[in-house]
């Protein structure tokens, strides 16, 4: 019965919810083709940074209602979801940029790199955005494996880390050619190393691993979290033609 009301409720929202995910297509897409094209240069390398603070947090209050919708109807059950929801997001947000910190001053988390000047503002050499970067490209990882995994409240929460892990590292192969020519950051000798992925791929495990344990994600996201990963990667595809 409360998931027969949770996607009552989600039914009512169905006209926004699709306008939301073609607006964000288009927007995404139409960025990928301004840069393809070299119009609007000036204006996009502005707001590169709030552009991706924006859409991640945008994800992450989409996914903190689809928390709230479920502590609504069973408040039993999860008294606490939206908190420890947020929770959890704080935390993935502060971590991550942690990490990139040290990654960047030691060379010792990803390898030998260092950010340039399209994302800003910074601090210690790290770009803010980096961390809501990090939760937004997460939620949507997530999305996307509920969408693919039948049962996927059932299933190991380490098999669950890993396979988002897998993911984030696709999403990244295809994102770091666009963000190269992007100038949002530079390896040392123009070569992504091996240790960049295993490093993405850990990280996104503990990440995910963590919020399932937390007994978050046991319902689904909303659609737009799940496209926001096509979206982007699309975007990201686009800018690696030029």
């Amino acid at each position: 019965m409360m998931h027969a009301n949770i996607e009552q409720a989600r039914k009512i929202g169905i006209v926004p919810e699709k306008f939301k995910i073609i607006t964000l297509y288009i927007l995404l897409s139409a960025g990928g083709l301004w840069h393809v094209l070299g119009v609007f240069q000036g204006l996009m390398a502005l707001l590169a940074g709030p552009l991706v603070v924006g859409i991640s947090l945008w994800i992450f209050f989409q996914c903190r209602q689809a928390h709230g919708e479920m502590q609504k109807l069973n408040t039993k059950a999860a008294p606490a979801l939206m908190s420890r929801f947020s929770a959890w997001s704080a935390a993935v947000a502060l971590v991550s940029f942690g990490i990139e910190w040290l990654g960047v001053q030691t060379g010792a988390v990803f390898g030998e790199y260092r950010y340039g000047q399209t994302l800003r503002p910074q601090l210690g050499g790290v770009p803010l955005a980096i961390g809501f970067a990090w939760l937004g490209m997460l939620l949507s990882s997530v999305a996307l494996l509920q969408k693919a995994i039948p049962r996927f409240a059932d299933r190991n929460p380490a098999a669950l880390g890993l396979a988002a892990g897998l993911l984030m590292v696709l999403f990244d192969v295809v994102m770091e050619p666009a963000a190269i020519t992007l100038g949002y950051w530079s390896w040392s000798g123009n070569v992504v190393p091996l240790q960049n992925y295993l490093a993405w791929w850990l990280i996104s495990f503990l990440f995910t691993f963590g919020g399932l344990q937390l007994g978050l994600f046991r319902e689904k996201l909303p659609a737009p979290a799940l496209h926001a990963f096509f979206a982007q990667l699309l975007y990201f595809a686009i800018v690696g033609l030029i």
